[in-house]
C-alpha cells in the first residue's frame, strides 16, 4: 500500500506536469503537501521493513488505522490545492478505501467510504466558495466519483473476503494433508521395517539352520570320520557367512558421518588395487588404474575404499576369464567422481532398477548389502553412486559427489 500510494503520488504529479497548460502551475501549497506526504510515506516504508516479529501485529494495527487518517486528509489537502473544482488529486482517496477494504469488516469500509465522499463534496463546496459562481456539473462530477468510491469498497471487501475464504479452506486441506502424509509415512517406514526384518529373518535363518543340522549330524558320526570332519567345516562357513552377514548389515546401518579430509586419490586407488590383487589373480583379471597422480579430492578416504571395494567385488563376480576391470577417478564439471567398470554381461533392466535394495542378490552367496553399503557412503558425502553404463562389454559403476 505504501509503494502503491508512492506510486500514484508521482503518476499524478507527472499528469499535473504534462498539463500544466490546462490545470495550471502547481502552487505552493499543492507541492508543500505533496513533499510533505512523499517525506511520510518514505518513513512508513523505512518503518515498517525495521519491525520484528514481536512487535509486527500491534504496530501493523496501529499503522493501518494511522495510515488511513493520513491517507485521506493529504488526499483532501491535495484537492483543495489542486486548483480546480474538479482536481484529479481525489484519485487519492482510492487509497484509503482499499485499505479498509481489505483490512475492516464492510461496515467500518462504508464508513471511511462514506467519509471520502463526503470530503470529495466539501472539496467541491470550497473550491465554490472561493470562486463563484457555482457551477452543479461540478457537483454531479462528484456524486459520480462518490458511487465510482462505493463500488471500489464493496467490490475489493467481497473480493477479500472470497481470497481468505478460500485460503481458510486451502490452509484445512494442507493440514489435511500434512496428517495425510504423516501416516503415509508411518505406515512405509512400518512396511519397510517388516521388510527389512523380514529379510534380516530370512537370510539369518538359512545359516543358522545349516549350523544346527550340520552339528547335529556331526553329533552322530564317530570322532575322526570324514562325514563329522565334513559337517565341522559345513557349520564353520556358515558362522563365517553369518559373521559377513551381521558385518554387513550393521555397515549398512551405522553408517557414521565421513570424515572429510584432502585424499590423495591415486594412493586411495592403488592400495584397493593391491586388496583386490589376489582374487583378481585367481580368476585371472586384470585391473587397469585411470586416475591423475596430482589428483585430490575432499572426502573420508577409509569411507570410500570400502565403497570402492564393494563395487571391485562386484566386478570380479561378473567378469569373465581374461576380462579387464577399470578403476578410476576423475574431476567433472567441478564433481568428484570415482569409477569401476568392468568387461562382462550387462545387467538385466528388470535387476538394473533394483541393485542398489538392502539384501537384493543376483547369484552368489552375498548378504545383497554391498552396493546399499556404497549408496549410503555416497550419499553421505552429499553424492550418490550410479549405474552410469549398463551394456554387455562394458559396465560402468560411478560414485559422484
Amino acid at each position: 500500500m505504501i509503494l502503491l500510494n508512492i506510486a500514484v503520488l508521482a503518476a499524478l504529479f507527472f499528469v499535473h506536469i504534462s498539463f500544466i497548460s490546462l490545470l495550471g502551475r502547481p502552487s505552493f501549497s499543492l507541492l508543500l503537501v505533496l513533499a510533505i506526504r512523499f517525506s511520510i510515506l518514505i518513513f512508513e516504508l523505512l518503518w515498517v521493513q525495521r519491525l520484528t516479529e514481536e512487535s509486527k501485529p500491534l504496530a501493523i494495527t496501529l499503522h493501518i488505522h494511522l495510515s488511513i487518517m493520513l491517507n485521506i486528509s493529504f488526499a483532501f489537502l491535495a484537492s483543495i490545492s489542486g486548483g480546480t473544482a474538479d482536481s484529479h488529486y481525489s484519485v487519492l482517496m482510492i487509497i484509503p478505501i482499499l485499505s479498509a477494504a481489505y483490512r475492516f469488516s464492510l461496515v467500518r469500509t462504508i464508513i471511511v467510504t462514506a467519509i471520502t465522499i463526503i470530503l470529495t463534496f466539501l472539496e467541491v463546496w470550497l473550491f465554490f466558495r472561493s470562486n463563484p459562481p457555482v457551477d452543479v456539473s461540478e457537483y454531479f462530477e462528484a456524486a459520480t466519483v462518490s458511487l465510482v468510491f462505493l463500488v471500489v469498497a464493496v467490490v475489493v471487501w467481497l473480493l477479500v473476503g472470497n481470497l481468505r475464504s478460500e485460503e481458510e479452506k486451502f490452509g484445512q486441506s494442507l493440514d489435511e494433508l500434512k496428517l495425510l502424509q504423516g501416516k503415509l509415512v508411518a505406515e512405509e517406514k512400518l512396511a519397510a521395517v517388516g521388510q527389512l526384518s523380514s529379510a534380516i529373518a530370512h537370510e539369518i535363518r538359512n545359516p543358522v539352520t545349516m549350523i544346527a543340522s550340520s552339528l547335529k549330524m556331526a553329533e552322530g558320526q564317530p570322532v575322526g570320520s570324514p562325514i563329522r570332519l565334513e559337517m565341522f567345516n559345513i557349520a564353520t562357513e556358515e558362522a563365517k557367512r553369518l559373521e559377513t552377514l551381521t558385518n554387513d548389515f550393521l555397515a549398512f546401518a551405522r553408517t557414521r558421518e565421513p570424515a572429510i579430509k584432502t585424499a590423495v586419490v591415486r594412493a586411495v586407488i592403488e592400495y584397493i588395487a593391491s586388496l583386490a590383487k589376489a582374487r583378481l589373480i585367481e580368476k585371472e583379471i586384470s585391473l587397469k588404474v585411470f586416475c591423475d597422480e596430482s589428483l585430490k579430492f575432499e572426502m573420508d578416504a577409509s569411507q570410500m575404499q570400502q565403497a570402492i571395494l564393494n563395487l571391485i567385488t562386484n566386478a570380479i563376480a561378473f567378469t569373465p576369464a581374461s576380462g579387464v576391470i577399470t578403476l578410476g577417478a576423475i574431476q567433472e564439471n567441478g564433481g568428484s567422481v570415482l569409477f569401476v567398470e568392468n568387461e562382462g554381461d550387462h545387467i538385466p533392466d528388470e535387476m538394473a532398477a533394483k541393485i542398489f535394495d538392502p539384501f537384493f542378490t543376483h547369484g552368489g552367496r552375498g548378504t545383497g548389502l554391498g552396493l546399499s553399503i556404497v549408496r549410503n557412503i555416497a550419499r553421505s558425502h552429499g553424492g550418490d553412486v550410479f549405474l552410469a553404463n549398463n551394456e554387455n562389454g562394458k559396465v560402468r559403476f560411478e560414485i559422484r559427489f
